[in-house]
């Protein structure tokens, strides 16, 4: 039997500590959490069957003020007062399946985690890392993976002892000592009962994470879940190096990743493995997620700009990425441009604009509508005149209206009096008017979320930026 299994059976079990060797303790921490969640979701289940009708969608919770409830799919997702969201999809056994993706996000939303999830969250501190280790427990065989996708249950014993976890008090030193013993957390214990010998486990406690943590991102297939829990105890050069292992790595998503954690340290010292990938990165193979992280990471602090600047200008160029409609990331690499070089940025706003990408036509119409200078409305009125259809002209026409002017409200008046939305014929909607409905609202939250940069870049930009660079 496994041994993290019979430290738990003993924890709950208020028996004595027998091993000598205990579990690693975030593998056992995340274990009971989990045992914890076969309750709370069988909760969820009680509440759908006792006070929601059966055709209900969305609403509050009656009987319990303060808690909402949405219908998703085969799914029901209650969100408490204070945020805690518990999710959990109808697999037809009152609860007992769990998605580790609706399990996390339960576990970061809690406002007032108890003990084991506190602990799971100090080892595990995000959605992905606890999925990476869900998947190791699952292939140690103390999670039973599901017939179909990624959802599991827990194992039957620790199924009947569901409430026995969820209902356990730790707000008793003793108890909380006790489970920290039988679980391995050496460091909890350390607070708990404070010795130069307990202070000395804990420490070859934080050195055992820390070689966990480093063996995931040794690992292609986990290295970007490992990498937000490395920058906590590693030091900032140790956590540099890390990190241009990853980035010297195929250009990629946890190339990319890596760069942005680093982007968001400008206090750590300079990785030079973003400046070589942005050297061997090709445009007619590699995603440009990674080269705009890149591309950011030198331009926020002013080292090789040319570099970064060609980098950007051949990524934004690509028409199709391989896997996509379009280029996904246009609308990023077009705003960065305009930022930090806007003499290049013109022609990637206006492919920006008449992208085939609808994420993209959102993002630069919004940027151009919240920046609000007179380049901006000439080149909007520009992509409306090129439009033929409601839905590529949506996020153009949204950003006209939302910037108020006369000129703008009049060309939009034009527009769709000369246009032709396509209705759906018998019941339902179509994509073209479902965009329609909802681009206003789209956008608006666009704007919300560029403000602050448009505030930043605005004063750098020439308000007749257009006709300055195309003079």
């Amino acid at each position: 039997m496994s041994p993290l299994l019979v430290a738990v059976r003993a924890a709950l079990a208020a028996a004595p500590v027998a091993s000598s060797s205990p579990p690693d303790p975030w593998h056992a921490w995340l274990l009971v959490t989990l045992a914890r969640q076969v309750d709370r979701q069988r909760w969820l289940v009680r509440v759908q069957h006792e006070r929601l009708l059966p055709d209900s969608d969305e609403g509050n919770v009656p009987g319990m003020p303060g808690w909402r409830f949405l219908f998703h799919g085969r799914g029901l997702c209650l969100t408490a007062p204070d945020g805690e969201a518990i999710d959990v999809d109808d697999h037809g056994d009152g609860g007992l399946t769990i998605d580790p993706y609706f399990f996390a996000h339960r576990i970061l939303t809690m406002a007032h985690p108890r003990l084991p999830e506190r602990r799971l969250r100090a080892f595990l501190p995000t959605a992905d890392v606890m999925v990476a280790a869900i998947r190791e427990l699952t292939r140690e065989g103390l999670l039973v993976p599901g017939e179909h996708g990624h959802v599991f249950r827990v194992l039957p014993e620790l199924e009947a002892n569901a409430e026995a976890f969820a209902s356990i008090d730790f707000s008793d030193a003793a108890r909380r000592a006790r489970w920290a013993e039988h679980l391995g957390d050496h460091e909890l214990l350390a607070r708990e009962r404070p010795s130069a010998a307990a202070q000395e486990r804990a420490a070859i406690q934080r050195e055992a994470y820390k070689r966990y943590l480093l063996a995931g991102l040794a690992c292609e297939a986990t290295a970007r879940a490992f990498v937000d829990p490395l920058e906590a105890v590693l030091t900032p050069a140790e956590f540099v190096h890390a990190c241009a292992g990853l980035i010297d790595a195929p250009v990629g998503a946890t190339a990319g990743h890596a760069i942005e954690r680093l982007d968001a340290r400008p206090d750590y010292p300079v990785c030079p493995a973003v400046s070589r990938l942005l050297a061997r990165a090709d445009p007619a193979q590699d995603h440009p997620y990674a080269v705009h992280a890149a591309a950011r990471y030198l331009l926020r602090r002013g080292i090789e700009r040319d570099r970064a600047v060609r980098g950007a200008l051949a990524f934004a160029r690509v028409e199709v990425v391989a896997g996509y409609r379009g280029n996904p990331f246009l609308g990023e690499l077009a705003l960065l441009l305009l930022e930090y070089a806007p003499p290049h940025a013109l022609a990637a706003l206006r492919r920006g604009l008449r992208s085939n990408t609808p994420a993209v036509r959102k993002k630069v119409a919004a940027a151009l509508a919240v920046l609000d200078q007179p380049w901006c409305l000439r080149e909007l009125l520009l992509a409306l005149d090129d439009a033929t259809t409601f839905e590529a002209s949506a996020a153009v026409r949204a950003a006209l209206s939302w910037m108020g002017a006369e000129e703008a409200r009049a060309a939009v008046k034009r527009w769709t009096q000369t246009h032709v939305l396509r209705v759906t014929e018998g019941p339902g909607y179509g994509w073209e008017e479902v965009q329609e409905a909802s681009i206003a609202d789209f956008l608006a939250h666009e704007i919300d979320t560029l403000r602050a940069w448009s505030d930043a870049v605005r004063p750098g930009i020439d308000p007749d930026f257009d006709r300055v660079v195309w003079g």
